[in-house]
């Protein structure tokens, strides 16, 4: 803490709590895998964690369960879900969610399951829907973001991503206006061939 002209001046560690910040949300969790030995296992999600490392094998989680080997814990991105802590949010607004809403579900699955491969902590939290609006949080900013970027490849449409600036959290906004516009242009390269 430092003073200048009789006003005192907190750092930005200082002001957090007030602000309604934590400087380090996942500090809590990260320690409490990093110190347990021997292989981890997630009883909720199947990732296995092993010096450090969080991965998915659907193989070998299987066997793990069957022999009882390993530690059961939740892994991190289930901590983060169990503890409301998003880092991403994904806006829709099109008339494809009344329209198409099994299609732009299925894709926005797929998404997940391919990044939760990569990363087991990217996960999505929560999809609320009200209307012609679905929000949908995500533990990573990086599954927020491609879960956008995917929309805007097979669908079309705008998409703006938002960092927000000196936060680990990041807004992406997908809209379509019109529903002729969709998958099998994408597909194609041209309107209304099949």
């Amino acid at each position: 803490m430092t003073k200048r002209n009789s006003s005192i001046v907190l750092s930005n560690k200082e002001r957090a709590p007030e602000l309604g910040h934590r400087m380090d949300p996942h500090q809590q969790f990260r320690s409490k895998f990093t110190q347990q030995p021997g292989r981890l296992l997630c009883n909720h999600c199947g990732a296995i964690g092993f010096h450090k490392r969080w991965y998915v094998d659907v193989a070998e989680s299987e066997n793990l369960k069957r022999t009882g080997t390993a530690q059961a814990v939740l892994c991190p991105g289930c901590t983060r879900i169990d503890e409301g802590i998003h880092e991403g949010e994904v806006i829709l607004e099109s008339l494809l969610l009344a329209s198409d809403k099994d299609a732009l579900m299925g894709l926005i699955k797929h998404t997940e399951g391919k990044c939760w491969h990569d990363n087991p902590f990217a996960r999505i939290a929560s999809i609320a829907e009200e209307g012609g609006r679905m929000e949908i949080r995500t533990t990573t900013r990086w599954l927020a973001t491609r879960i956008g970027k995917e929309l805007h490849k097979a669908f079309k449409g705008e998409l703006e991503i938002k960092p927000i600036p000196r936060e680990k959290f990041v807004r992406v906004y997908w809209s379509q206006q019109s529903p002729a516009i969709g998958k099998k242009e994408s597909m194609t390269g041209r309107k209304g061939v099949t």
